[in-house]
C-alpha cells in the first residue's frame, strides 16, 4: 500500500505541475521535499526518479484522489499536510480556476470540508 500510495501522492503533485506547464527542473526541489516529508523512508534519488516516472504516465487523477483518501481515512493530520503541500505547489504559479477546482476535489475527497 506504502508504494501505490507515494505513486498517488506523486500524481496528484505532478498533475499540478502538468496543469500549468511548470517548468520541471524548478519543481524538482520542492516536489523532492515534500515527497520526503510524506515519507521519510524516500531518499532525494527515489523522489527524483518517481517524478520522472509519473510525469511520463497516464493516470486518472479521480482514482489518484481516491487511494489517497482512503489510505489515509483516518489520518487528518495526513491529509492536512497534503493538502497544503498542494496548496503550495499551486500559488506557486499563476493561478487558474482549474488548480483550485482540483483543490476543492481533493479536500471534498478527503471529507475536510
Amino acid at each position: 500500500m506504502d508504494k501505490m500510495l507515494k505513486e498517488s501522492v506523486a500524481s496528484l503533485f505532478c498533475h499540478v505541475i502538468k496543469l500549468d506547464n511548470k517548468d520541471l527542473d524548478t519543481e524538482r526541489p520542492l516536489f523532492c521535499r515534500f515527497m520526503r516529508q510524506d515519507f521519510p523512508d524516500m531518499t532525494v534519488e527515489e523522489a527524483k526518479e518517481l517524478l520522472d516516472k509519473t510525469m511520463t504516465q497516464e493516470y486518472n487523477i479521480d482514482t489518484q484522489i481516491a487511494i489517497i483518501a482512503n489510505a489515509l481515512h483516518n489520518e487528518v493530520y495526513a491529509k492536512m499536510s497534503i493538502l497544503k503541500q498542494l496548496n503550495h505547489i499551486i500559488i506557486k504559479s499563476n493561478l487558474e480556476d482549474d488548480d483550485y477546482e482540483l483543490f476543492d476535489r481533493v479536500k471534498e475527497a478527503f471529507k475536510l470540508s
